[in-house]
Formats: structure tokens, sequence, C-alpha cells
């Protein structure tokens, strides 16, 4: 190069010094700008990963002659925005160390015109590479499932290598079953992201599934409610579920529960059924299902009578035989049904244990029977009151057997009320409501043997209802009294109840089955009753107690002058059976001026300390009477002058 050559060079880079920064020129004057290059794989790529090699290829439109201006005068500058300076960069290797936004800004300076210089700039989002996060279940022979757990979902994919077979997941793909071949056990994921750039390859062992062996119920033994299954080693990498046989389910099978240990008890237990153990792999989407063979439950079932143990089972099911055992000894020719009638004593109780046979599984049910003796029971006597909570309380006597054995109390010879060696019982739910009642007791002896039931005792029912509209009058009706007693015998005397609880009779002895009280208490509102039924050389039984409701009323003037003449100056709530109470009174703007609880409780009239204001006033009554009913009344009252 001659020297005027030189100097002209000089003059250019003079004037590019001197104007490059003066403006930042767009990038129209070329059709292409710079490419980046995976330095390794050699691809280009559109998004950058942290700790990998990038290398940055112009791929402009030269703007000066390349004897005048070398490529090795191109500028690349990183950071988060555009950047007009000319730079001293010329590297075209780069490696990211930081997530986030980047800008790379390659500057190409025209040395003829270094006010048209060309700065191309291209946006990228840097990324981090963690390492995929991914679990292996060898779920079945040949079969192991991927499930990649990258909870952060990082990556648009992830390259899955199995042995020689490989396979792109999508981000959030279900687990994915892969066909292992001979000898290989590990997966290698890498993380992808869209546009270049992935994680290093992650690789994870894994041990291939165990061919499955069929499982077996051992033993199914039937006690107390509940059914309890052993079941033969369970393999480790399967999955159990102890199913029932059932037409409607689908398969034909309904699943009970997941088996994780050898033994399992099912309560509480179905009355019967047929059920089997099946074992699937743990894939997602089962590929092995296998059964064992049907075990059915078996119930053994007992009773005593005339000293006879009698055992029963039914003879369903696919069992090859039985072996019938007491107190663990094998019983002769066990069927059913099975009389057991050697050796027994009454008053001792027997276990017995039926083994029922199929296959190479044992079904098992065990019962207790208390052998029942041969004599006749004696039969109790009962008596049956009423007490003041409409109970009925019973009291039996055994003759010529003072104490031992249990007594069966009855109502209506259908419902039981107790089974207990008391000599007392109380029936708590006897209700007034539900009527007339009569009642039966049964002895019972060590051995279970029942005695014929007592004769029945049936304790007086009494209704009461209010004669007329006001309640000045109360109408009673009540049943006979049923014992051993001879009925033209029996007195009934009618009691009402004090407002103290104590209890008076409101008349003599009555032979017949009514009563009307013409004055009872004018204080109550609600009336209660009872009769008290008496014969020679017995108890007074008494019927339940009745109650008469009278209805509350409520008096309420409409108008009052409170001017201090003493007639009518105050308002307050007046009426029958009115005691407690909420009674407030508002104005005519809804502001409450008074309220009272009780009767003494009285309005003047005035609203604090001024004068009552004539005009109209609204009052509300709410209460709770003694029947319990709920009452809210409301009106208005006029103050006039």
């Amino acid at each position: 190069m001659n020297s005027k050559l030189l100097l002209l060079l000089a003059l250019l880079l003079g004037g590019l010094t001197a104007g490059y920064g003066q403006s930042c020129p767009d990038n129209s004057n070329g059709t292409r700008n710079f490419r980046v290059y995976d330095a390794a794989t050699k691809q280009e790529v559109n998004a950058l990963c942290v700790g990998i090699r990038y290398r940055l290829k112009d791929v402009s439109d030269k703007l000066t002659p390349p004897q005048i201006f070398p490529a090795s005068r191109i500028y690349y500058l990183k950071g988060p925005v555009i950047s007009c300076a000319a730079g001293t960069d010329t590297t075209t290797f780069y490696t990211p160390t930081a997530a986030g936004p980047l800008v790379i800004t390659q500057n190409t300076p025209n040395l003829v015109n270094p006010a048209t210089g060309i700065i191309y700039s291209r946006t990228f989002e840097v990324r981090e590479r963690p390492a995929p996060v991914f679990t292996l279940t060898s779920c079945s022979p040949g079969l192991v499932e991927v499930r990649i757990n990258d909870q952060s979902l990082a990556y648009t994919s992830y390259f899955v290598q199995v042995g020689a077979a490989t396979a792109t997941v999508p981000r959030g793909a279900a687990p994915t079953q892969y066909p292992v071949g001979s000898g290989v056990t590990s997966v290698t994921v890498t993380g992808q992201y869209t546009g270049g750039c992935s994680s290093a390859p992650v690789a994870q062992s894994f041990t291939p599934a165990a061919t499955p062996v069929a499982p077996f119920i051992r033993q199914l033994n039937a006690q107390a409610g509940q059914l309890e299954f052993q079941f033969a080693p369970l393999q480790a990498g399967y999955r159990y579920s102890l199913q029932q046989a059932e037409a409607t389910a689908p398969g034909g099978y309904r699943t009970l529960a997941a088996i994780t240990q050898p033994t399992h008890i099912l309560t509480p237990a179905p009355a019967a059924g047929c059920f089997r153990l099946l074992l699937t792999d743990v894939c997602q989407t089962s590929v092995v299902s296998l059964p064992s063979a049907e075990l059915c439950a078996i119930a053994l079932t007992g009773t005593s009578a005339n000293g006879r143990n009698l055992l029963s089972w039914p003879t369903t099911g696919n069992f090859a035989g039985y072996v019938l055992r007491r107190d663990g000894v094998v019983l002769p020719g066990a069927a059913s049904p099975y009389t057991d009638s050697v050796g027994i004593t009454c008053g001792i109780s027997y276990r017995y244990r039926l083994e029922a046979t199929a296959g190479a599984g044992i079904s098992t049910s065990e019962v207790t029977v208390l052998t029942s003796a041969l004599r006749v029971q004696p039969v109790p006597r009962l008596f049956a009151t009423f007490n003041a909570r409409n109970q009925v309380e019973l009291t039996a006597t055994v003759p010529n057997l003072p104490s031992g054995g249990q007594l069966l109390y009855l109502r209506d010879n259908t419902q039981t009320v107790a089974t207990t060696a008391r000599r007392t019982a109380r029936d708590s739910t006897a209700a007034a409501g539900k009527g007339a009642s009569c009642y039966t007791v049964q002895f019972l002896d060590e051995c279970g043997n029942k005695s014929a039931p007592s004769e029945p005792f049936c304790p007086v029912f009494l209704t009461a209802r209010a004669a007329d509209a006001e309640g000045t009058r109360a109408q009673l009706n009540w049943t006979a009294l049923g014992s051993q007693a001879p009925a033209a015998a029996v007195r009934y005397a009618v009691e009402v109840q004090l407002a103290d609880g104590s209890w008076r009779a409101l008349n003599a002895a009555l032979a017949a089955f009514e009563f009307v009280d013409l004055q009872p208490p004018a204080d109550r509102q609600v009336l209660r009753y009872r009769v008290a039924a008496s014969s020679p050389g017995q108890l007074v039984s008494y019927s339940n107690v009745a109650t008469v409701a009278r209805q509350l009323r409520l008096f309420m003037p409409n108008a009052f002058s409170p001017n201090g003449d003493g007639l009518n100056d105050v308002f307050g709530v007046k009426g029958r059976f009115v005691t407690k109470f909420t009674f407030t009174i508002v104005d005519r703007n809804g502001q409450e001026v008074f309220r009272g609880t009780d009767p003494t409780q009285t309005w003047n009239g005035r609203i604090g300390t001024a004068e009552p204001a004539p005009g109209a006033y609204v009052w509300r009554f709410e209460a709770t009477d003694d029947a319990g009913t709920r009452i809210v009344q409301h009106g208005t009252v006029t103050i006039v002058r």
C-alpha cells in the first residue's frame, strides 16, 4: 500500500472515530445481519442457555470493500439493551453466564460515510439449564415407566433414551411406558428448549421387574362379624387388590381394598360371598392382571335345644370337604345340619370350628353354643306403673327362685324392653302419645331356656282434653287396669298436680273410666292429671301423666290517657296465663320507647322525662307459654289527652 492510500485510510478512520458515536444508525442498509451457532454442534440456534459456548457469524452486506474494511473490524456488544457504541470487542465466541434477557449488538462501521454505519441487534432469552427431574418405575416385565417430575416445567420438551429407543416427550406429558430390551437397566433424559439449547443428559438406573407369580389366598376365617384373610407372600413391585365376586360389577368383581400385608381383616364382614386376590403391575395403565383362585366365606351357625347343640352351614361354593371341631377335637361325619349330643353338659359353652377346603385354600368359621337344659322354668309375675316422667316401671317376681338367671321384659309381646338379671326394668321409650300397652316377662335360666310368659300387666292409660273452648273444665278418660286382680275390685282415683309438684286427689274411688274436672286451677295454663288404680292386696299402679294445655289470652286496650287523673293512666300487658314475655312499644319513627318483661311493668306514656305525646304507637308481644308454644302478637295504642 502506497503512502497516499495509507493517508486516505487514516483520514477515513479518523472520520469514523469522530462521527460514529454521534448517531445510532439503523440496520436498513443490509438484508442480513449475523447468526448464532452452537459451537459444539455447529447448529444454528435461536435460544441461548447458560454455560453453552456459541459462535457469532456475520452475514451482513458490507458497505466497504473487504480490502479496505476487513471482516475483523466487526464489533459485538452484549447487554440488556441495544448499544450504539462502536465497541472494541471483535470476539466471535460467547458463553452466557446468567439467565435473563440479552441483546447482542453487531456494529459494522462504514469507513466511507461513518454516519451510515450499520448496527444489527438481536434479542435473546438466556435460559437456565437445570437437571431434569424424573422417576422410573419398573412397572412390569419388559416395561419401564418414565414420569417427568420437573415441577417448574422449565423445558418445552424432554428427550428420553431407553437403550436404543428414543422419544421426545412434550412438557407436562403423562407418565409414559417404554419397552426394555435385554440388558437395558438405565434411562437418560435431556431437557430441551424450542429453538435450540438443552440440558446436560441425566441418567438413572432401574431394576427390571421380576416375572409375576400368581397370588394365593391361604386361609379365610369368618369370626365375630369380620373376615380375616391370610395370603401367600406378596411379591414386591406389584399391586394387590382384594375383590368380591359380584355379578353386576364390571368384570364380575368389586374391589374391596388394596392389600399391602399378608394378613387383612375385613370389617364389617359381608353376609356371604366369594373372594379373590388380584395382582396387577404398577404401570399407570396396567398390562399385567393375574387373579388368584376364588375362596368363599363360610358361615357356621349354632343353637341349642333339649340338651343338644344344632350346627349348620351352607353347602354352596367350591368346597371339597369339611372338618368340624369342638374345642379343638375333630367330630366325626361333618355334614350340615349336624347334631352334637355326645359328651356335652347343660350350662356349658362349647366352641365349634368348621374348616372347609377349596383346592389349597381353607375357609373357616367359628361359633360358641351354650348348651340348654331339660327342665320346666318357673313363670314370673309382673307389676307395672307409670312414673312422673311417663316411663313404665316394671317389677318382676320369680316364685321359688329368688336369684339367678335373667328376665326378658316385653311390650305387647313383640318389643323387647330389656334382658337383664335385675328384677326391675324401665321402659324409657314408652310415650303417652303411643296409647295403651301391655307388658309380660319371661324367665331365662343359665342355659338359655325360657319360661312361659307371665300374665300380661296393662297399666292405666289416661287421655285428657279441655271440655270447652276456654278450658274451664277438663274431660278425662282412661283404660281399665289389666292385671291378675278381678276387674270389679279395681278402684280409680283422679289426681291433679299442684304448683309445688305434689298430687291431690279430686274424687273418691271410682269404678268408671271417665271424669270431668269442673273447677281446674285457674292460675295454671297447663293442667296435669293422673289416675291411681288400686285393688286389695296390690300396690297402687299409676297411669301416665296427661296434660290439658289451655290457650293464653291477651287483652290489650287500644288507647289510654296518661293525664294523671287516676283513670287509664298507664298501658301494660293484661291477659290470662300471661307471666313471662317481652313487650315493646315503638313510636312512628320506629324508635323503641318502652320494654317490659312482666305484668307489673307498665308505660306512663313518657319518653324519658318528656311529657306524653298524643298519637299512635305500635306494640309487640312475644312469649313462650307453659305448653312450649311461641306466641307473637302486635297492635297499636293511641295516647289521648
